[in-house]
């Protein structure tokens, strides 16, 4: 199913390709924002129910540097958790309308068919914890449809504003399930057949370099067929997404079916499906996608039938690397910024060629470094371009916006974190700050009263 939703005056994470973005209109100030902004995830989907009807869910997820949180004072009214003291709430809802939308008809020529609503206070101990995204809030909203055609909005408040987000209105067809002959698609974070199998939550991503499941509904279920799951790499061209490489096969065993069930959606920390036994004919197979294999890029799952011509199920889903470091978003900065590890004769060989010839080269690189290589996350690369990323941020001054490039932003790439720092202020003369390694101590002196370190001396 195509996932589209956009709530207005948010940012929808769109989860890139590594070195997805080549243009050297690009900077790395423009990288960093979009590597640091709050991050939502929205997805829909729809699972039987036992009297023919269609249970309609938006899961959602929303990080807390998203979210407006604010200190818990005595004006608040507010008393929360013991320890806790960072607060915010969030309100969702959701209204579905008979029929479909479209922009010539008015907001009187649809009926109201049903609306759900999701609120909650949260919670934090430290303003860091405010600024997580590695922290969030997640929910659901489910109502149940008769088959049909709808169409949707959902409406997000934040603390005490009571002025609402909307999404666009979204058009959905709700199936008869006899009718329909191709199966669903939920990808899986964990869990087992037989338990909980909490949902990813994360649209239609995945998290880069980590195994998943797929929970795949197959129509039409016989003993007598045989089923394969395919995994492709595929692209995106005008809306439409085509299969490029198949990467992954497998055929399906009889003993992971899981017949007269149908799954149903609970919430706790994360949104769950749980199988219920029916007496309604519906089969489940629960797959596992061995996702520490693939690159990060995106990908289709398909599953087929020696009965049927076309898959009979299929879902799109793409690699989602949360704190992807910003200069591996473009491959030139990403180039650029090895100048401290390779001679300038090697990083102009890195940089020549057609953008394929570099990336080509680019990958070897790190792919020769690799203290891993049977996973496709290269440990080095990633821990050398998140010292980029952090001097960068770090050492930049007034002088140099760049502070990768200066010389505390070099030794900081070059060696990581010092042991120890120590900043001395002499009666006379500047000010010294001494970084102590293990085997070595570096010596900066500052050179204007801005911030701007210079490298004096090493020991």
């Amino acid at each position: 199913m195509q996932k589209r939703f956009i709530l207005i005056v948010t940012l929808l994470f769109v989860a890139l390709p590594l070195l997805a973005q080549r243009s050297n209109r690009v900077n790395y100030t423009t990288l960093m924002n979009r590597a640091n902004a709050p991050q939502i995830f929205i997805d829909e989907i729809v699972l039987p129910n036992e009297d023919g009807n269609t249970n309609l869910s938006v899961i959602f997820r929303f990080d807390n540097d998203f979210l407006p949180y604010k200190k818990i004072s005595p004006s608040d009214d507010i008393i929360g958790p013991e320890g806790m003291e960072y607060f915010t709430i969030v309100r969702l809802n959701s209204e579905i309308f008979k029929g479909k939308y479209s922009r010539r008809r008015s907001a009187t020529d649809v009926g109201i068919a049903t609306r759900d609503l999701w609120v909650d206070t949260l919670y934090t101990k430290t303003f860091e914890e405010t600024e997580s995204k590695g922290l969030y809030a997640s929910g659901s909203l489910t109502n149940i449809l008769e088959p049909g055609e709808y169409n949707y909005v959902l409406q997000l408040s934040l603390m005490e504003n009571t002025r609402e987000r909307n999404s666009n209105r979204q058009n959905i067809r709700i199936w008869d399930w006899e009718e329909k002959k191709s199966g669903e698609v939920y990808l899986i974070k964990e869990g087992s057949a037989d338990s909980d199998m909490v949902l990813m939550n994360m649209n239609d991503n995945v998290l880069f370099g980590k195994d998943f499941k797929a929970l795949v509904r197959i129509p039409n279920y016989s003993e007598d067929a045989e089923y394969t799951l395919n995994v492709h790499k595929a692209r995106t061209v005008r809306r439409d997404t085509i299969k490029v490489e198949s990467i992954y096969s497998k055929t399906i065993g009889s003993e992971e079916i899981s017949s007269g069930v149908i799954p149903v959606l609970e919430q706790g920390i994360d949104p769950t499906l749980r199988f219920k036994d029916t007496e309604m004919n519906f089969t489940y197979v629960l797959l596992d996608i061995p996702n520490k294999e693939f690159e990060n890029a995106a990908y289709m799952i398909e599953v087929t039938s020696s009965t049927a011509e076309k898959p009979i199920a299929k879902s799109f889903f793409r690699s989602y690397w949360p704190n992807m470091p910003a200069s591996l978003l473009n491959l030139d900065i990403a180039l650029n910024n090895m100048q401290y590890i390779v001679s300038e004769t090697q990083l102009k060989e890195l940089k020549s060629g057609s953008s394929k010839e570099k990336e080509e080269k680019f990958r070897a690189f790190w792919e020769s470094r690799d203290p891993t290589p049977n996973t496709v996350y290269n440990e080095l690369m990633t821990e050398y371009y998140r010292r980029v990323d952090y001097a960068f941020r770090e050492f930049r001054n007034p002088g140099n916006p760049n502070g990768h490039e200066t010389d505390q932003g070099e030794i900081y790439i070059k060696f990581g974190p010092p042991e120890s720092t120590d900043r001395k202020f002499p009666s006379q003369g500047n000010v010294i700050e001494v970084w102590e390694y293990p085997n070595r101590t570096f010596v900066f002196e500052q050179s204007s009263g801005f911030g701007d370190f210079v490298l004096r001396g090493t020991d």
